[in-house]
């Protein structure tokens, strides 16, 4: 039975491309990533690889990568859902291909919230306010994700 939540939820999902007219349907639906589903540590790595992923991804992270839909299909650009082992989103990665080698370009959390450096605030032995910056284990698993597409040897021109 299809519920009216379900609709509405389905109805928000695709109002801008209805009122655009600009359809995901008439884009490349899929392309290639070396890099299967796989899992970094605690972390669920899920590459975008269709127009429809891109889409759920938008929607769910509040972000814009489905704007990137035409690079991804070209493989000029790669974007990854980085989620729990359970499946919850945390965030979205995104890798450019410069000159056949595939560099980190961003990587943010719902919203566009900042998801690789945390600040942490503390009191020095002088009674002074302190802050420092400590990159997140969401740091070192995007960089992983571009170590191991250029050690796939995936480059735009090597499909």
């Amino acid at each position: 039975m299809l519920y009216q939540s379900k609709v509405d939820t389905s109805n928000v999902f695709f109002a801008t491309e209805l009122a655009t007219g600009n359809s995901i349907l008439r884009r490349p639906k899929k392309w290639k990533c070396k890099l299967p589903e796989m899992l970094i540590g605690a972390y669920l790595i899920m590459p975008l690889t269709s127009a429809k992923l891109l889409q759920s991804e938008s929607y769910h992270m509040n972000n814009c990568c489905l704007d990137y839909h035409q690079q991804c299909a070209e493989l000029s650009y790669c974007l990854f859902s980085l989620r729990s082992r359970s499946g919850e989103r945390l965030a979205t990665l995104g890798l450019n291909c410069i000159d056949g080698y595939w560099r980190f370009d961003q990587c943010a959390g719902p919203s566009n919230t900042e998801v690789l450096e945390e600040t942490r605030t503390y009191l020095d032995e002088d009674g002074m306010l302190q802050e420092e910056l400590f990159a997140t284990e969401l740091y070192y698993v995007a960089h992983e994700v571009v170590r191991l597409m250029n050690a796939a040897g995936w480059q735009k021109n090597a499909h």
